[in-house]
């Protein structure tokens, strides 16, 4: 008969243990979808529970809000004073507790029906360091065991564990917001420092074409075809904003670039323009991916090294072959000096049968790492 309890009381532990892995790795994995009812739910089949529900402080503290209520219909929202009710002892002491006949000491709230048929309750709280997130109340019918003890103490620990996985699913998940907005933050100051100026300059051309365009229409023709030029350039950095805002952190060739780019911001003191052409995405093979993020991120390096720049145009075009195109307005390539961050370059473009060249311009650098595809 002992060996008996003693096997019963293993094969509960291990179930609270098991429903209790099952919600953490929900939690983490970031499938839970809504987690409260997750927990509820959990709770009430192992418990073998007709009614389970979880409750938490309202934003002035003085009240429980059940936000999951599970075997009882329309009742998700009901409210109860915290210095008035069981379920808010429990969660102003931490305390759990036990409750032999809880439709004698349910909140009137509750459907008078519901009240008549409630017998065993037990309620405990969901502590997560010093903090108290809620409490969670499992019932039981007045035909239906008692909860004991042993039970009690099951259904404590697999609180206090699911408690704590809650409250690491949510601090990751502001964490991830936080990502967010930083992200959204830099894509505006891209729209105001690369678009938005560059709109306002192509503005101050048209307005100046028009002010010559009688005494000189060749002037004027010439003003609003450069105005032409600005503009699809800025509809190019505009996808370029537009696609890191909607597709954020992937694994994808055009996100990589945009990665790349954003983390040689700081060492360049400014934030290069970036342009797409073709089907980057789906056109570039892993082969071809592998070797230019590392030839962007060298030349980026170069640029802050030795530039000297204000200004910098990373591009990648895609035809027959796929082209890197790196642009500065520095000092240029000096006459002597190592050579070696080129000439590494070069080498990952002969690897894919491709070139690489590297001239001066007017001024500044231009540089342009060229494979097929």
């Amino acid at each position: 008969m002992r060996d008996q309890r003693q096997l019963e009381d293993s094969r509960r532990r291990e179930a609270w243990l098991r429903a209790s892995n099952e919600i953490t790795a929900a939690l983490l994995s970031g499938t839970s979808g809504n987690e409260l009812a997750l927990i509820a739910q959990h709770a009430r089949e192992v418990a073998n529970a007709p009614m389970a529900a979880i409750a938490l402080p309202d934003e002035d503290g003085h009240r429980l809000v059940f936000e999951v209520i599970q075997g009882a219909r329309n009742l998700t929202g009901l409210t109860v004073p915290i210095d008035e009710s069981a379920s808010g002892q429990v969660f102003r002491t931490g305390q759990p507790m036990l409750i032999d006949q809880y439709g004698e000491v349910a909140w009137h709230g509750l459907p008078a029906e519901l009240v008549k048929e409630l017998g065993s309750a037990a309620i405990v709280p969901l502590p997560a360091g010093e903090e108290t997130l809620g409490v969670l109340v499992l019932a039981r019918m007045r035909d239906e065991p008692v909860f004991k003890q042993a039970d009690l103490e099951l259904l404590r620990n697999f609180a206090a564990h699911v408690a704590v996985a809650v409250q690491y699913s949510r601090a990751r998940a502001d964490q991830e917001r936080v990502a967010v907005f930083e992200d959204r933050e830099r894509i505006a100051r891209d729209l105001h420092d690369l678009v938005i100026q560059r709109v306002f300059a192509t503005g101050l051309t048209l307005e100046a074409a028009a002010a010559v365009i009688g005494d000189n229409p060749d002037e004027a023709a010439s003003r609003v075809r450069g105005a032409v030029e600005d503009l699809d350039i800025t509809i190019q950095e505009i996808r370029t904003t537009v696609f890191a805002l909607q597709h954020g952190a992937t694994e994808s060739l055009r996100a990589e670039i945009l990665s790349t780019v954003e983390d040689a911001r700081k060492g360049l003191g400014f934030a290069p323009s970036v342009r797409f052409r073709g089907p980057v995405d789906t056109a570039v093979s892993r082969e071809v991916n592998d070797q230019l993020i590392p030839v962007l991120r060298e030349a980026l390096s170069n640029m802050a090294r030795h530039a000297h720049a204000s200004a910098a145009t990373v591009e990648v075009v895609l035809d027959e072959d796929v082209l890197l195109r790196v642009t500065d307005n520095g000092v240029g390539i000096p006459a002597s000096g190592r050579r070696s961050g080129l000439a590494l370059m070069a080498s990952r473009a002969e690897r894919l049968g491709g070139t690489f060249t590297a001239d001066s311009a007017s001024p500044g650098t231009e540089l342009r790492w060229r494979v097929p595809l």
